[in-house]
């Protein structure tokens, strides 16, 4: 595997020069290493991923909630099928209906046609979960996944927001978790988090995420580092291993142990 450093906006007076780092995939190489370094994959451009904050859930660790069970309750008339998406039909009509989502759900502008098509036909992923009204057969949402014989990750969601509130949008990751866990998968990967729109993530037991160093399980870490955000931790806009208090807090240690403990390996 080959890795690249994208230069993003520096802050000279700070000595802030951040890179987005891109990992290209190899022959080689094992797609479930390049996840467990904290990878995903860039959705229209196969064999290239990126580092970011990843969620997963140990499927080992993972056991249905009240809350889980609750929305398995509320969900009854909803069911699924598992598509290989080689033989999924993609139409102009489910174009538009992930499209309409989209621009509903997060903006007009947050993803074109053509990004859609992506998702479905660029190769990147091999599975589709298709939702239906259970007594109607009507389709009402799409999961497009990327199943391995160890994980899955549940890449994109797209459903009919009139079901917002019997939480179809729940229950459609809770049934990938639930299938990836009778499935025996060791992780299922659920995509990022930064926002606190995200935290929905959370819940369930066994999750993880990537800090840039090892992956935790601690939510509260994870909660302080979303609520602070863009503004940088505690306010002050300093890379997070210069934060002391970060480092106190969280791990007990300064900046050089952190450094011996954690991280991951690399020979060029």
């Amino acid at each position: 595997m080959k890795l690249f450093f994208s230069e993003f906006k520096a802050n000279y007076q700070k000595y802030h020069f951040p890179y987005q780092v891109w990992l290209l995939k190899e022959q080689s190489d094992e797609t479930e290493e390049i996840y467990e370094n904290g990878f995903l994959p860039v959705r229209s451009i196969p064999n290239v991923y990126y580092l970011a904050r990843s969620i997963r859930v140990n499927l080992e660790k993972f056991e249905p909630s009240s809350e889980n069970r609750r929305i398995l309750r509320k969900t009854e008339d909803f069911e699924s099928d598992l598509v290989p998406i080689s033989e999924f039909s993609y139409t102009p009509q489910i174009q538009k209906f992930c499209k309409d989502y989209m621009a509903k759900k997060f903006g007009l502008e947050s993803i074109t046609a053509a990004g859609i098509k992506s998702i479905f036909k660029s190769g990147i992923y091999n599975y589709v979960f298709v939702w239906k009204e259970r007594k109607t057969q009507k389709e009402i949402g799409y999961a497009v996944s990327f199943i391995s014989s160890s994980f899955v990750q549940y890449a994109h969601a797209f459903y009919d927001l009139q079901y917002f509130e019997q939480s179809l949008g729940s229950r459609m990751m809770l049934e990938a978790v639930n299938w990836a866990k009778e499935s025996q998968k060791k992780y299922i990967y659920l995509g990022t988090c930064y926002e606190k729109s995200a935290l929905y993530k959370t819940e369930f037991k066994g999750v993880e995420f990537f800090n840039g160093f090892r992956w935790s399980d601690n939510l509260e870490e994870l909660k302080e580092l979303v609520c602070e955000g863009n503004k940088g931790y505690e306010g002050n806009g300093e890379y997070l291993l210069r934060n002391k208090e970060y480092l106190e807090k969280f791990y007990g240690a300064d900046l050089r142990s952190v450094l011996n403990n954690y991280g991951n390996k690399i020979n060029f």
